[in-house]
């Protein structure tokens, strides 16, 4: 399971980041709340790490060791894609989040 949601999940948590990000910009321009956009990629963002983290601590479980089965092999693989996979998400949806912090959103 930890695996499969940063291999899996997490990119699409950022492309519906983007799209709840974006679909909320009318609504804080139209009533001056910037704050309902941070907060979209904030719980995106916090919840995309989380399954990073899980996927890194599979990981590092999962190192090589001595006697090492194919099955062992094969999760440590798939642990360390994932969190690759979940970083690249998480750094996805900071980058989106960025310009929220530098540009109002009647001007986006």
């Amino acid at each position: 399971m930890r695996i499969w949601f940063a291999l899996l999940l997490a990119p699409i948590l950022a492309l519906t980041d983007q799209s709840i990000a974006y679909a909320t910009t009318g609504w804080a321009c139209a009533t001056q709340h910037p704050l309902a956009v941070h907060g979209v990629h904030v719980a995106f963002l916090v919840a995309t790490a989380v399954g990073t983290f899980l996927a890194w601590q599979l990981w590092r479980e999962t190192r090589p060791q001595r006697n090492r089965s194919e099955a062992l092999a094969r999760r440590h693989f798939l642990a360390g894609l994932a969190t690759a996979s979940g970083a690249l998400s998480v750094l996805t949806i900071a980058a989106m989040w960025l310009p929220v912090w530098f540009i109002a959103p009647c001007h986006i």
